[in-house]
């Protein structure tokens, strides 16, 4: 311990060292002095705390140039005549007793409105001031010493007698009247805190280390360096205190230099701004705007969300916005109160543009003024630290209040001030909006007109994508030429020959040798021209048109692929209305006219309806009811998910009656203050937002509540947490499903009737194939038939007979799903009835209703080759084994894929 306090004394005590130590103490002192000086001298009446402050810090900086002046003699210049430096050294002691008087009427003074000087301070001013003429008139008088053996012994009594003085009665008795006056008069809560902050953090380690040097060690002529270890570390400490509480002091409005309390800027704020932003932009009424000003609060400036309160004023022309609970607000006394108060007190309130309690009775404190004391009097009777009023166009609309002691331990600095007057400033604008304009209209006509954009937007993306498909096949324009005679087909052309891959006479059974010799045994009949549609080897359409011979007894046929008004022509007679006959063109040569077709491969006056219903429904972002027997539901859902170009579906089967909060909670997320789930996962409507189908089935089953808040994100695209009255925006597609009569359970209260009111005009009901034409059905069988088989080897061995047929009319199954499965079984049954079963190879993906799973089953093992399908596919069934039984393949195929792939 010894060794330690040696190289502390051998470290502090060098003279280097103690010179660098108070030149930055001296220099740190003048800046504090220049800024008193720049902010406090300029105003129009100086306060009396002000000057002595200045007097204090002036004489600190002679006592620092007195120590600065003996380290430089004793380091550089010992022959440097020791008259002055004593001189010197005399004067600084008379400004050590001019500093602690003018600190001891600087504590009393902080406490007092209008200082006048106490009894026990004219003893001390007395006192003060002859000790003071004694050092200042020895520095005269005994200017002519020549060394420190020819001082006055007198002089180091008095020195000690000084420093026991300052230290005891002087400094002591200010604390103590200071601390008394502040308990038993009312001060301002940011004067105690400076009170508190100067003598913790200056005043006393001052007092303190001022006391500890002189009373241990007293002062003699051979007192020079004995305590320099002491006074290096003292005045370390002083000046790192000085500066930190200078720097807080100052913050808190110190003597009023400031108009309100500083802080350092915040960059969280803007981050945080945006959210508010965000949610004010869904606003639609009062009580959303009292919970996002209540969470902006408690998030930014950590307040208590009861302790803020958002009024917002009833005018004759707009009284709609009020809200009905105000936690111990007098709304009469706040009303009275702007309506009666005078134009300074108005033109006050105008320009402070925010009441804050503190900052008004600091201010009033030093100068007090009639409209301060107005305003004080109106917060303390409504209780509040803070009364924010929100303008719109110079017209009071609303206040803001911050109750008494929401936030006790903490003062509302500049900063804070102004971003609270930003927010005023928005949320302004935003009750401007609720009273002259609904924004519950703007909403919903917002999101409608965003429907209508994406649906045009949709349509005009099929149009070219069917104008493409005549270009892609516009470049063949070579027309095939055949003739027919005796029974055989003869080539007129390479068109010909190129357009028909196959050997016409030679494969009696295949479709297209059927249809073309069908369409030749017509013209022959009838003598008339006919047409008929027919596929090509890649399944793309050929027009097969023949005619006549007028010279020889044969037939011409024209092979050629179809035009636009070709397609429209073949179905156009089908429509119900002529109008829609751009959506047949979609249904026809578009991609998502190819799913719609693959899931309804038929035709008809009935089908072809309810085909170009569900293809306007997909193009669009609204809500979906499907009436479908259970068997289609996911199927349609799935077309309707893909053609909307969403990557993800999520199916939420409601089994039985909803019962408690979950589904709710899974929908729309609860508010955490409620406690209503712990460890809450994303809710599905921010989960799915823009990338997502989210498919309801038995919508009749969701509880009547979640019904209302699924009502209210379909009509405006906002959804409300559950519980809460924030409104969050979401893009999801929304498709439902129920077997219920809807109207029926609205008219029986079982049903929201808001979300029927939704759902009613985007209802699409499949026809009823017990009651749909026979041709129809056929048709739809014979389609099924042809996407069951892949090759058309054996396609004139499994075709349907009219015996299979007759059994499908009379035995009517009642879906999609049924019919497809009736079709496959009767194939099935008939290749093993003509022993080609083995070697008949059926779609793998006829039973698929994914269209991304189809493509892929299509593929089968060549699917592996694909990094995208292998992706889609691992992402489908998260497991390797899955993804090896759909596509036919061994398990370590699929293992190889996914390490290439990084699937994991």
């Amino acid at each position: 311990m010894l060794q330690f306090f040696n190289t502390l004394d051998t470290f502090a005590g060098n003279p280097p060292f103690l010179l660098t130590v108070f030149s930055s103490f001296f220099i740190l002192k003048i800046m504090i002095l220049m800024t008193l000086i720049k902010k406090g001298f300029n105003r129009p009446k100086t306060p009396v705390q002000l000057i002595f402050l200045s007097i204090i810090l002036i004489s600190s900086i002679l006592m620092s140039s007195a120590w600065i002046f003996k380290l430089v003699r004793q380091l550089w210049i010992p022959s440097f005549d020791y008259r002055i430096y004593l001189f010197w050294l005399r004067v600084a002691w008379a400004f050590f007793i001019v500093q602690y008087q003018a600190l001891a009427l600087f504590i009393e003074s902080l406490v007092e409105k209008k200082y006048t000087l106490k009894f026990h301070q004219k003893i001390f001013l007395v006192t003060s001031a002859a000790l003071f003429l004694f050092f200042v008139g020895l520095a005269i008088v005994n200017f002519n010493c020549s060394g420190p053996m020819d001082r006055f012994p007198i002089e180091f009594t008095m020195m000690n007698l000084a420093s026991l003085y300052v230290t005891l009665p002087l400094a002591l008795s200010s604390i103590f009247f200071a601390i008394r006056t502040a308990r038993r008069v009312a001060i301002p809560r940011i004067l105690k805190k400076q009170l508190r902050l100067f003598l913790q953090y200056v005043f006393m380690p001052y007092w303190v280390l001022d006391f500890l040097q002189a009373m241990p060690l007293g002062y003699s002529p051979t007192w020079v360096i004995r305590s320099y270890t002491f006074i290096s570390v003292s005045n370390i400490l002083l000046t790192f205190a000085m500066y930190l509480c200078a720097r807080k002091i100052i913050g808190l409005r110190f003597l009023n230099l400031h108009n309100n309390i500083q802080s350092p800027t915040r960059v969280v704020f803007m981050h945080d701004f945006k959210h508010i932003l965000e949610q004010l932009s869904y606003v639609t009424n009062a009580h959303e705007l009292r919970h996002i000003t209540q969470g902006f609060f408690k998030e930014l400036f950590n307040i208590p969300l009861g302790k803020t309160t958002l009024h917002i004023r009833k005018t004759q022309t707009h009284n709609n916005l009020s809200l009905n609970e105000h936690e111990g607000l007098d709304n009469e006394l706040i009303e009275s109160f702007i309506g009666a108060h005078d134009e300074h007190v108005a033109n006050f309130i105008k320009q402070s543009k925010i009441l804050i309690y503190d900052e008004i009775a600091f201010s009033n404190f030093y100068e007090e003024t009639p409209e301060r004391t107005a305003i004080l009097s109106f917060l303390e009777k409504i209780d509040a630290d803070i009364f924010l009023p929100i303008y719109e166009k110079n017209n009071l609309v609303a206040y803001i209040i911050i109750d008494h002691h929401a936030r006790f331990n903490a003062f509302y600095s500049q900063i804070e001030q102004d971003e609270m007057l930003i927010f005023g400033r928005y949320l302004g604008n935003i009750i401007n909006l609720l009273q002259n304009k609904s924004l519950t209209s703007l909403a919903q006509q917002t999101k409608d007109l965003q429907e209508e954009l994406y649906r045009k937007h949709q349509e005009i993306n099929q149009y070219k994508e069917s104008i493409r498909s005549f270009l892609r096949t516009n470049k063949q324009e070579h027309i095939g030429i055949i003739f027919y005679k005796n029974r055989k087909f003869i080539f007129g052309n390479q068109a010909a020959k190129e357009l028909v891959t196959i050997n016409i006479n030679a494969q009696p059974g295949h479709p297209f040798t059927k249809k073309i010799k069908s369409l030749a045994q017509l013209v022959e009949t009838y003598k008339a021209p006919q047409t008929v549609f027919a596929n090509d080897a890649h399944g793309s359409q050929l027009i097969l048109s023949g005619v006549q011979h007028l010279d020889s007894n044969h037939v011409i046929i024209l092979i050629y692929y179809p035009e636009v008004s070709d397609v429209l022509k073949k179905q156009v007679s089908l429509l119900q209305d002529p109008s829609e006959w751009d959506y047949l063109l979609y249904l026809e040569t578009t991609q998502s006219g190819k799913l719609i077709n693959q899931l309804i491969p038929g035709s008809g006056h009935v089908l072809l309806k309810f085909k170009i219903e569900l293809l306007k429904l997909a193009l669009s972002k609204k809500a979906i009811l499907l009436d479908l027997p259970d068997e289609d539901l996911v199927s349609t859902a799935e077309i309707l998910h893909h053609i909307s170009l969403r990557e993800t579906i999520h199916v939420l089967d409601l089994q039985g009656a909803v019962k408690g909060f979950e589904v709710a909670i899974k929908l729309f997320g609860a508010n955490p203050i409620f406690g209503l789930t712990k460890n809450q996962d994303k809710p599905l409507l921010s989960a799915l937002d823009g990338v997502g189908t989210l498919f309801i089935k038995n919508i009749h089953l969701l509880d009547l509540e979640s019904q209302e808040y699924l009502a209210d994100f379909i009509h405006y695209g906002l959804y409300r947490i559950f519980k809460s009255d924030q409104k969050v925006a979401s893009n999801v597609r929304i498709i439902c499903s129920s077997n219920q009569n809807l109207h029926n359970l609205v008219q029986a209260g079982k049903f929201s009737k808001a979300l029927f009111a939704e759902l009613k005009h985007t209802t699409i009901a499949m026809p009823c194939l017990l009651t749909l034409p026979d041709e129809e059905l056929l048709d739809l069988a014979q389609g099924f038939s042809e996407q069951a088989i892949k090759t058309q080897t054996f396609e004139h061995l499994l075709a349907l007979s009219d015996q299979d047929k007759n059994k499908l009319t009379i035995n009517r199954p009642s879906s999609l799903s049924e019919l497809k499965n009736k079709v496959q079984q009767i194939l099935i049954k008939k290749s093993k009835q003509n022993d080609v079963y083995q070697e008949t190879t059926f779609n793998p993906a006829y039973q698929v209703t994914d269209p991304e799973l189809a493509a892929a089953a299509r593929l089968g093992k060549q699917a592996l080759k694909d990094e995208k399908i292998m992706i889609m596919l691992w992402n489908k069934f998260k497991s390797q084994n899955k993804i090896a039984t759909f596509l036919g393949v061994n398990r370590s195929s699929i293992n190889r894929r996914c390490k290439k792939y990084s699937l994991e």
